[in-house]
């Protein structure tokens, strides 16, 4: 073992303010109050044709970016998670394996490993 000394009980208290911090924020932004901006856009017609337009460019390449942080903040907790159990359990190659797989999910937003992998309960 190493000299790391992890506590569960507060890396739990850490991961549950970020959850629910990821949650207020996914409430804060749905999809249709950046649907409402732009349908409040077309009321001008050929006054402001290219202005809803712009908008939505915008808000497309920013619902990509709030994509990115989602996908980040999964990948994180979970993997951060799961790899505190492996490491409180002696299994250190399986922390690793876990940290490697959150940097992996994090850009792809695939969390399928842990599903497969990730330990239950």
């Amino acid at each position: 073992m190493t000299s790391w000394s992890i506590r569960p009980a507060d890396v739990q208290a850490v991961l549950s303010e970020v959850q629910a911090t990821a949650t207020e924020l996914g409430e804060q932004l749905p999809e249709a109050k950046f649907q409402s901006v732009l349908d409040g856009l077309g009321w001008a017609g050929p006054l402001t044709g290219d202005v809803p337009a712009a908008v939505n460019a915008m808000l497309g390449d920013q619902m990509g970016h709030l994509t990115s942080i989602s996908n980040r903040i999964n990948a994180g907790t979970l993997g951060v998670a799961n790899a505190v159990i492996a490491y409180n359990n002696g299994q250190e190659d399986m922390a690793g394996a876990y940290q490697s797989e959150l940097t992996r999910a994090a850009e792809s937003g695939d969390l399928t490993y842990f599903a497969q992998h990730g330990h239950q309960g």
